[in-house]
């Protein structure tokens, strides 16, 4: 888990460059470095995730308009994935590089994540928008 935290989550942290930071706080349940905090800017108010792809690396806004600092990142490990069904649902995905990217949606919480799956298939969300083809043309 560490190496896909290093990857994903790691590059432009707030806290430091991979696991060793002295923050790193993996989450068994929420599958992901708690600690993990957006420091790369794009300008005033465009914060991303570094290590993820376009398409998958913004925020999204608290209620004041504001970029979050923080993103609902969840890591699957090969053989592993979320529980998608009516109340969280696979909105757009893309595979890259032997891994899986999936916006879901909770429309019941008003709550999303980006789910990074190890060895995830496009078959894995056939009602997902394959983004692929944009995210391209993001780069």
């Amino acid at each position: 888990m560490k190496k896909m935290v290093e990857q994903f989550q790691c590059p432009g942290c707030a806290c430091g460059r991979d696991t060793k930071c002295g923050k790193y706080n993996y989450d068994e349940v929420e599958l992901r470095c708690v600690s993990h905090g957006l420091g790369t800017h794009l300008g005033i108010g465009n914060i991303i995730a570094l290590g993820l792809p376009k398409g998958f690396n913004k925020p999204g806004f608290n209620q004041d308009g504001k970029a979050k600092s923080q993103m609902a990142i969840r890591l699957f490990k090969s053989g592993d994935s979320p529980k998608w069904d009516i109340f969280n649902i696979p909105v757009w995905a893309m595979a890259r590089d032997g891994y899986l990217f999936v916006r879901t949606f909770a429309p019941r919480v008003d709550f999303s994540w980006v789910d990074v799956i190890e060895n995830g298939t496009l078959n894995m969300v056939p009602n997902a928008i394959n983004v692929a083809d944009y995210c391209n043309g993001w780069e």
